[in-house]
């Protein structure tokens, strides 16, 4: 996991599993990451592989935003921009007044 300037990447390795055992959801407040694969057989004899990653979306981080991409070499990457802010920046002028801010009260 980084969080960048930008962006909010995650980097998960994920060898053991083709995409179609891969799914990524965003679930609440969190980015989940699951990968199931039944039986195999190998060297050993069978095996059977599954794991769920759960991260929580950071603040600033737009979640209805989020990608993923698989590698060649089996690494599964999720980006996530930040936030757009609302409002653009701007500079607010500053005019000048003549008059005092607090005006003395007046004798009688």
């Amino acid at each position: 996991m980084r969080m960048e300037k930008d962006q909010y990447t995650i980097n998960l390795d994920v060898k053991h599993f083709s995409p179609e055992e891969l799914t990524v959801k965003i679930s609440g407040e969190f980015i989940e990451i699951h990968g199931k694969h039944e039986d195999r057989q190998d060297n050993h004899g069978f095996v059977c592989r599954e794991f769920l990653r759960k991260y929580r979306v950071p603040a600033g981080v737009d979640p209805a935003k989020v990608t993923s991409s698989l590698s060649s070499d089996s690494v599964l990457t999720l980006v996530a921009p930040h936030k757009m802010a609302e409002y653009p920046e701007r500079v607010i002028p500053i005019t000048c007044d003549e008059r005092p801010a607090v005006t003395a009260p007046q004798k009688k």
